[in-house]
């Protein structure tokens, strides 16, 4: 143990710049890897929690028209589907998703995800439960919360019969705990949110309400054939003709997805996360702890000439070929694990700051014991990977040999340094070319013509119970200095991928589109421009104002005329706009703007704020001024003022997070490369300090050695970049497929990725060989 500490120390001395950066690497290796691996483990264990994850299945449909395949069903048809076969032992009838709700409980108010469906649909998830049972939620009004609710609600697991209200008891909705659940984890579908159920009538028979999503669970997976077919035979008995259109395929009607799939299904979800992302982020660890490997053997190889002299010194005074061997790979374990531990702290001093918002999982340390014993394991692997052939390559050499100067580098291990350098250049060059075509899109996304004003806009949300007084809000509100125009909507535009389908007429007049409800100011605030007709005015009310693809589909459509026989009127055309997210084409989707009149006057729950700031007001302060003034109408409730693009940014949060995550380990293979390329001047430029002498002995300058180095790198450069481009393209062209309107890839890009390499190599090479292309010539030749 002694000689293995005095071996490492003294290595250490001698060469601390080159151990220091080694030990960085390797550190900076296994962080990134942690940080990796929690993203894959959270998106490959989605919602395998779940006793019965492998027999439950969501049910999708494909209706005909121009809808697709959807997740958005009938409750009748839920309730067909589950009586259809006796192989179904549970279904269950929701919302959609979750939504963010207050509730209060003894005084204090609650922000918490509120979730709904019919009767005990939680019996198909099976959840843990603290007390109670799920049966409960068969009950009028009474709820499941989980346990770390009941314990912020009222300090303690033991909730049942106690009572939560809805918003504000003064709307005296109250919600009985009925049991409490253990919490789920967050990669599952439902998460943690207050259950309860609708009302048991709730559009019992109708077929023309498609608002829920429905989950079922098989008695073994192996019945899915026979329960696809019973539930294919029953629909063409039971449903309403009326309800299907198209030629009636109904071997390609209705899908049965997998609970474990669903995370990866774009069906009503088109910014889910594709299973080549997490492939990718699993290839991407293994690479960079790859390269970290590779910088560490080039390091012990670099360190070769110097340490040859020391070791058959050992081996004249009598130590075994064996020993050596030993003590050099254990030497190797320990520099790796030491690696491993100074990532722990980079890990626990990184775990509360923006790390946390690279990633989807948890950073804590504590919460990833398997994952952490497994980057343990795998640091002494690495240690005895790495350390293999320096040990033996350092080891095998007549130690006459070695002491009377003599020793040379084989072509083998000059061949093998360089391709471990060569490895480095790709996993960058690959890397960099990805994630500059995923800047490119993001850049598109973020600096594209919408149609409209998001710049220049504020939105904040209207509490519930103040949705009688918006006028008088609006009204409050637009006497504030630098606000042009404020209007009321029910969605932000441009932060969803889908809002209101609607389908009206029948035949040939038949229309599909996405309703999109406003007030009458609202194409005016936004900016948005009327190519026909006019625009909304006040006392308007149940009127359309169509985009132009509505038109170029539906060439009947005139203004002052209803869009269908028996519809409600078209008041005007207006200008196509981004109105939904970049994955769809909205260039040819119709959509229309509409007012709620007497029609849908329990539908209008429009609360929306949208506040257009004038040119050169600083919006910051703004939302600030905005705060104050809706505290003083609304004591202790929360407009949740923000700025348009930064709602618009959240629809991409998926996508810019696999961008942020890509760059930051291209920036790490950078560094890792760069340390690899260190070692390798380092062992050439200490090798060949004889040479380097005598060259400069023979009227060479300074440059033309640098460039003997370099000119070696630049060819290296060149043939790894041209074999990493066209799978950089591929990862990056894979990535864009996710949308439907995406950037044209730039050739810049490529031209950058590889300046941005050469530079930094060529940088890195002349600061290593500087020192020894600037020495006495005289002292190389002694010294050799």
């Amino acid at each position: 143990m002694n000689t293995l500490l005095r071996n490492f120390s003294h290595t250490f001395r001698r060469f601390f710049t080159a151990s220091v950066l080694n030990l960085l690497g390797l550190s900076i290796a296994f962080a990134a890897c942690f940080v990796i691996l929690t993203q894959v483990d959270y998106d490959y264990n989605y919602n395998k929690a779940y006793p019965a994850h492998d027999r439950i299945y969501r049910v999708e449909v494909d209706a005909g028209g121009d809808y697709g395949w959807q997740i958005w069903l009938a409750r009748p048809f839920c309730e067909l589907v589950g009586a259809s076969s006796p192989h179904i032992q549970a279904i269950s009838v929701t919302s959609l998703s979750n939504n963010k709700n207050d509730f209060e409980v003894d005084e204090h108010i609650y922000s918490e995800p509120w979730f709904t469906g019919f009767g005990d649909y939680l019996e198909v998830f099976q959840p843990t439960m603290v007390c109670g049972t799920t049966t409960s939620l068969n009950e009028p009004n009474h709820a499941l919360i989980s346990a770390s609710m009941a314990l912020r609600f009222f300090g303690t697991t033991d909730a049942i019969g106690k009572t939560i209200y809805v918003d504000r008891k003064s709307r005296n909705q109250s919600l009985v705990i009925g049991g409490v659940y253990q919490d789920m984890p967050e990669n599952s579908q439902l998460g943690n949110c207050v259950f309860s159920s609708y009302s048991p009538n709730l559009n019992k028979d109708s077929w023309t309400n498609w608002n829920y999503a429905l989950y079922i669970r098989l008695d073994n997976p192996a019945s899915l054939a026979d329960v696809r077919q019973s539930v294919i035979e029953a629909c063409k008995r039971m449903i309403p003709k009326d309800r299907i259109s198209g030629d009636e395929d109904w071997e390609n009607f209705i899908h049965f997805t997998p609970l474990d799939e669903v995370h990866y299904s774009t069906v009503g979800n088109k910014a889910a996360t594709s299973k080549a992302a997490v492939y990718l982020l699993l290839c991407v660890s293994v690479l960079i702890l790859l390269t970290a490997a590779v910088n560490y053997m080039n390091f012990s190889l670099a360190e070769t000439p110097m340490r040859l002299r020391s070791i058959n010194t050992q081996k004249v005074l009598g130590a075994s070929t064996f020993s050596l061997r030993m003590y050099l790979l254990l030497e190797s374990v320990l520099v790796c694990v030491c690696g491993f531990l100074l990532s722990l702290l980079w890990l626990y001093l990184l775990q509360d700051t923006s790390l946390n918002t690279l990633v989807a999982s948890d950073l804590s340390l504590v919460n990833h014991p398997v994952l952490l014993a497994s980057l343990g394991g795998i640091a002494v692997l690495m240690g005895l990977l790495a350390g293999a052939y320096p040990s033996y390559y350092v080891t095998s050499f007549p130690p006459a040999l070695v002491l009377k100067g003599s020793f040379g580098l084989s072509p083998k291990g000059k061949m093998l340094r360089t391709s471990l350098v060569c490895f480095q250049f790709f996993v960058s060059f690959m890397l960099i070319i990805a994630v500059g075509i995923m800047y490119l899109q993001s850049r598109y996304i973020q600096h594209s013509d919408y149609g409209y004003d998001k710049e220049v806009v504020l939105v904040g949300t209207i509490p519930y119970e103040y949705l009688d007084r918006r006028e008088a809000i609006v009204s409050e509100l637009s006497g504030l200095s630098g606000i042009e125009g404020i209007s009321i909507s029910q969605f932000v535009l441009s932060s969803a991928d889908n809002y209101m389908s609607w389908g009206r007429g029948e035949g040939e007049h038949h229309i599909q589109l996405v309703c999109f409800p406003v007030d009458y100011r609202y194409l005016s605030v936004l900016g948005i421009k009327i190519t026909e007709g006019r625009n909304f005015k006040p006392g308007d009310g149940d009127v359309y104002i169509f985009n132009e693809a509505a038109r170029k589909k539906y060439p009947w459509m005139k203004v002052d005329e209803p869009a269908t026989p028996g519809d409600y009127p078209v008041v005007g055309f207006c200008e196509n706009i981004r109105f939904s997210s970049f994955r769809n084409n909205d260039a040819v989707e119709p959509m229309a703007f509409f007012i709620y009149g007497k029609d849908y006057a329990n539908w209008d729950a429009n609360n929306i704020l949208n506040i257009r700031v004038a040119v050169g007001v600083d919006k910051v302060d703004m939302l600030h001024r905005l705060a104050e003034a809706t505290e003083k109408m609304a004591p202790g409730r929360d407009f949740r003022f923000r700025f348009m693009d930064e709602v618009i940014d959240q629809n991409y949060r998926r996508e810019l997070r696999f961008t942020r995550q890509i760059l930051l380990f291209s920036l790490i293979a950078i560094v890792l490369s760069m340390i690899g390329v260190f070692g390798l001047t380092l062992f050439e430029s200490e090798y060949r300090r004889k040479e380097i002498g005598i060259r400069k002995i023979m009227g060479s300058s300074t440059g033309e050695i640098l460039y003997m180095f370099t000119k070696r790198y630049f060819v290296m450069l060149v043939v790894c970049f041209v074999l990493a481009a066209p799978f950089g393209w591929w990862i990056g062209h894979d990535w864009l497929e996710s949308f439907s309107d995406k950037t044209p890839i730039r050739a810049w890009v490529f031209v950058a990725s590889f300046l941005l390499v050469s530079l930094i190599t060529v940088l890195t090479v002349t600061f290593q060989c500087w020192k020894n292309a600037n020495e006495n010539p005289v002292r190389s030749i002694k010294t050799e």
